[in-house]
């Protein structure tokens, strides 16, 4: 990469900067209209001009507040009329403060006697009942003839009118605020949220997936960072690839030196036999014998490796080098009787009505089965080895169960690593280099399927391989 491309991906972008900001003063600017809007209904709704409706509202009525006279019901409804034309309480009290008819206390508070010219000037006169409560307006009906306080009309705001306009104001602000903090978190979360999900298969080996971007530019820093992904997992994913590539293409060459190895050793056990039917039982005939069979036992290890890295690389590369994965219906009870027979294994039970069948490859299941007996084999030479097949809904599931020692359970991930041998029951002396179980993990991804390792179904010593793999195998 060049400097001036380096540099390029340096530098910082703005894109998540600006719309976060320009969100927050978007939702700030708005919150504050409202906020103003709010206060100035609050005030108008309590100013002067409010004060000069309630007394014109007064004043249409006066004529039917002289007709109605003493008439209580009269004088009630027209109370009634006022406060729904005013949208508040309407009371009617005597020239002494004391209620006649309508809504508001049972009396006026007494200071307001005092102002009594203020209302026979035909003023009215505003007072508040609490602190913080809005105004109260009271305002005289002066009897014609007399030209005295006949009865003084008061109104006074709704219990919690004074409250009205802060909440809706403040229920506004919310929606604003929540809105935009919607917005811009409804986008960071669900695209951080593909990016984990990304970074996670990737991290499990998934190196095929690739993080989706909205756009094919990327837009802002987070749109950076997910490319960044899919750059890097492309990266690993080539460079893994060579690395498959390489040791199938090394493993297959091995194979022609190892079969003329094999010719060799074959050659040279023959004259050994020969100078032994002799009669030569010299010392150096008797080393000879024994290196001969050790080099057999190391070339037959050596093939072993070679063909489990041939299968894994055909697994790994299965549209390359490896060749295709042949996969076709077959039946599984004759296969895994045919497997556990080599190492005395018993299969339980025997047959199933009606039989298990799957879509699977035959030689890489049957190199699944024989990995798992032989290293449970290994794990107990004298025990007995049992399978248990059994249908699970839309898969099918085998059990492989050893009298051996068991698997710690810190260890029941790690043995499926390639070249991973954890005690003495599957170490080097008796066979195995590691790679058999990483191949079972492998063979069973291909399907589809899983293989884990717990403690036996019936609590005695020993592991419990289990295998679940789908009946039908989906299109690779």
């Amino acid at each position: 990469m060049s400097e001036t491309a380096a540099a390029e991906r340096a530098k910082p972008r703005g894109g998540l900067f600006r719309r976060i900001l320009a969100t927050f003063l978007a939702t700030a600017v708005t919150s504050a209209v409202v906020a103003a809007v709010a206060g100035y209904t609050f005030a108008a709704r309590f100013s002067s001009e409010w004060v000069g409706e309630v007394v014109e509202a007064i004043e249409s009525h006066r004529e039917a507040f002289a007709e109605a006279g003493s008439d209580q019901a009269a004088l009630a409804d027209i109370t009634v009329a006022l406060g729904l034309q005013l949208d508040a309480q309407v009371g009617l009290y005597s020239r002494r403060g004391q209620k006649l008819v309508g809504d508001g206390p049972a009396r006026l508070p007494v200071h307001l006697r005092e102002r009594r010219r203020e209302l026979r000037e035909g003023n009215p006169v505003i007072f508040r009942r609490q602190r913080f409560e809005p105004p109260a307006v009271l305002y005289a009906l002066s009897d014609a003839r007399t030209g005295k306080i006949a009865s003084v009309v008061g109104v006074l705001p709704r219990p919690g009118s004074q409250f009205a306009v802060p909440l809706l104001a403040v229920g506004v602000m919310l929606l604003v605020l929540g809105g935009g903090a919607w917005i811009i978190s409804r986008s960071l979360v669900r695209r951080l949220a593909r990016i984990e999900v990304g970074a996670d298969r990737i991290a499990h080996g998934e190196l095929r997936h690739r993080i989706p971007l909205d756009t094919e530019t990327p837009r802002d820093e987070l749109d950076h960072l997910a490319r960044a992904f899919n750059e890097m997992s492309e990266k690993i994913e080539a460079l893994l690839q060579g690395q498959r590539t390489l040791l199938a293409n090394v493993s297959h060459e091995l194979r022609t030196p190892i079969a003329r190895m094999k010719v060799l050793v074959e050659i040279l056990q023959e004259r050994v036999t020969t100078l032994r039917e002799r009669g030569d039982a010299s010392r150096p005939v008797q080393r000879l014998d024994q290196g001969l069979h050790d080099l057999e036992l190391d070339i037959d290890e050596i093939e072993a490796l070679i063909s489990d890295l041939l299968t894994s690389g055909r697994l790994e590369l299965r549209h390359g080098a490896g060749g295709a994965v042949q996969v076709r219906r077959i039946e599984l009870m004759p296969l895994v009787q045919r497997v556990a027979a080599k190492v005395g294994a018993r299969v339980d039970p025997p047959a199933h009505d009606p039989p298990l069948e799957l879509d699977a490859d035959e030689l890489l299941l049957e190199r699944l089965l024989s990995n798992l007996l032989a290293n449970a084999r290994r794990a107990c030479p004298a025990g007995e080895l049992s399978v248990l097949t059994r249908a699970v809904g839309e898969a099918i599931e085998i059990a492989v169960e050893d009298e051996g020692a068991g698997v710690d359970p810190a260890h029941r991930e790690t043995i499926f690593e390639p070249f991973t041998r954890l005690d003495d029951a599957r170490d080097r002396d008796r066979g195995g280099v590691g790679l058999g179980l990483y191949l079972c993990r492998q063979i069973c991804g291909w399907h589809r399927g899983t293989i884990e390792v717990t403690d036996r179904a019936d609590g005695a010593a020993g592991a419990r391989f289990v295998v679940r793999l789908p009946r039908q195998h989906p299109a690779a």
